[in-house]
């Protein structure tokens, strides 16, 4: 008689549950539903810093990425703890380039202006055209192939400290590689990249610290490159 309140404390449970997926809910589970999700689209400005992780399987190193304008252009410093140097991404390429670049602007020491297409975030067009047609041509790094938006789900970042999920539209590139952007068209910033054993995977933002910019001060500031 003693575990007949237990017997149908489960199954109260189990009612719960099942009534809350078939009402489109999902259910509340320990750990991972722990962290929050975005309440609001990730805002980037001046002082943000981006941080990934890249593996392969011998090494494992960090680039940096440090925003001094993110619209209507955006400007940005980088390093990766063997050079550095910065990007200039024009605003008619935010919003309209045709291709993606995975790492020719990043060139040690140099000044890097971006044209007829991005790095690090998709324009506008491609995102459009993905989320629109699920497909997208795209010139990736000099050579056309085709976008394909395969799904959309979530990732876990930190975010000022603490870890937030972000909602991604995920997409290969017709060459093996599949990468995640957030799925966020003021922001489709690449926060997974994975081709064979290589994996890039955005780990740390930072939007509340003054004064991270360490390169790209004064004039170089104020009027870009």
């Amino acid at each position: 008689m003693t575990l007949l309140p237990v017997r149908i404390g489960i199954a109260c449970a189990v009612l719960a549950v099942l009534a809350a997926a078939a009402e489109g809910e999902t259910p509340v589970r320990p750990g991972r539903d722990s962290v929050p999700a975005a309440a609001a689209p990730m805002r980037l400005g001046q002082d943000s810093v981006l941080v990934w992780k890249t593996r392969t399987p011998v090494q494992e190193t960090t680039f940096v990425a440090r925003i001094a304008r993110f619209a209507p252009d955006r400007f940005l410093e980088w390093e990766d703890g063997n050079s550095q140097g910065t990007v200039f991404l024009p605003e008619k390429e935010i919003l309209g380039a045709k291709g993606y670049e995975s790492s020719s602007l990043f060139r040690a020491g140099m000044d890097r202006r971006a044209s007829q297409a991005t790095t690090l975030w998709l324009s506008r067009k491609i995102f459009r055209e993905l989320k629109e047609r699920r497909a997208a041509r795209c010139v990736l790094d000099g050579v056309s192939t085709r976008f394909r938006l395969v799904g959309e789900g979530e990732m876990e970042v930190e975010v000022n400290g603490a870890p937030v999920r972000m909602r991604v539209a995920k997409v290969e590139d017709g060459r093996g590689g599949e990468r995640w952007f957030l799925d966020d068209e003021d922001n489709p910033l690449l926060v997974r990249y994975t081709i064979r054993s290589f994996e890039q995977k955005l780990t740390g933002v930072t939007t509340d610290r003054p004064n991270t910019l360490r390169w790209i001060k004064g004039k170089k500031l104020s009027e870009g490159p």
